[in-house]
């Protein structure tokens, strides 16, 4: 079978980094006012080398599936601290191109993405399946565990679940710049 209209997401195991001062100041500084603080985290010294990585890897993502006549620049990050109303409902980033998650601490819940193309499984029924795959899944659901970075288009649906345990993730949103 060929596959046409795929849609990949990458996986990558981050070492190295110093998971206990994110983890200190997503718990301090996740939230600002009541909203979300999407500028510090670039300009932070403690987040230097996970920015570093995750542009770095955004980038390989890109040139895998595009080419190599166009940058990624982050554009905006923040902390998440457990759950909250913010991104346990299925939501886009459409402002940005490409969209990271990395855990610092995770051990339980799922990332979950939709399929962006529901209508091909519309007239599916349950019994109709044995195995759930890429052809036949309305959802896919990735363990968020810490040290894990998630590297996605912006524009497929997704949203975290509940945990009974506490977590903390650092989103990225980024942006192209034709060279």
């Amino acid at each position: 079978m060929k596959n046409i209209f795929s849609v990949g997401i990458e996986i990558y195991k981050i070492e190295n980094i110093d998971n206990k001062k994110l983890i200190d100041y997503a718990k301090k500084q996740s939230i600002k006012n009541g909203l979300k603080d999407t500028e510090s985290i670039l300009s932070n010294n403690i987040f230097y080398n996970l920015n570093n990585i995750v542009e770095l890897k955004m980038k390989e993502f890109f040139y895998k599936i595009f080419n190599t006549k166009y940058d990624i620049s982050l554009a905006r990050a923040w902390a998440n601290y457990n759950v909250d109303e913010f991104n346990t409902v299925p939501h886009i980033h459409k402002e940005f191109f490409l969209s990271a998650v990395y855990y610092p601490l995770a051990t339980d819940g799922n990332l979950t993405f939709m399929n962006p193309m529901p209508s091909l499984t519309a007239h599916q029924g349950n019994d109709m399946v044995d195995n759930f795959n890429e052809y036949n899944s309305d959802y896919y659901d990735f363990p968020a565990r810490t040290g894990n970075l998630v590297i996605f288009n912006s524009m497929l649906n997704h949203f975290i679940n509940k945990t009974k345990q506490e977590r903390v993730s650092i989103a990225y949103d980024a942006n192209l710049i034709k060279l």
